[in-house]
């Protein structure tokens, strides 16, 4: 019996500290045109912003219930909350492409998707690439 409470207090206090946590790496951001994370298209609108894995983010919409999780190339520095999202912009589609941690500690890039590496082959001749920012709260 003392081992069984001795587990569930040892259970309960990394469910605790797993929480706080997750609570401290999330971001908001609202996200005023549709863009692609890899592949999937999410809507704009507010979305909650964290930190899935050391290599992945989850962007969670909140108004459409949907979610999209990007899995990064490079990592650098800590899992902070996101600070700024950056997006390349083709013509009117955004790509995510970085995000960047609270104080610049961490950065997160995510390498093009075919759909990316397309379009910005199509908008070569007709335009620059363009990056978007966009800041969280």
């Amino acid at each position: 019996m003392k081992r069984v409470t001795a587990l569930t207090f040892l259970l309960s206090l990394y469910c605790i500290a797993l929480g706080g946590a997750s609570a401290q790496s999330k971001s908001t951001a609202t996200i005023p045109f549709n863009f692609r994370v890899g592949s999937v298209l999410m809507p704009g609108g507010t979305y909650e912003i964290r930190h899935a894995e050391s290599n992945q983010i989850w962007l969670y919409s909140v108004e459409e219930n949907r979610a999209a999780i990007g899995l990064s190339t490079t990592t650098t520095g800590d899992t902070a909350p996101v600070e700024k999202l950056v997006f390349n912009k083709y013509g009117n589609q955004f790509f995510l492409a970085r995000t960047v941690s609270a104080h610049g500690n961490g950065e997160m890039t995510f390498g093009p998707s075919r759909m990316e590496k397309s379009v910005r082959a199509e908008q070569a001749s007709l335009s620059t690439e363009e990056h978007v920012l966009i800041a969280t709260k």
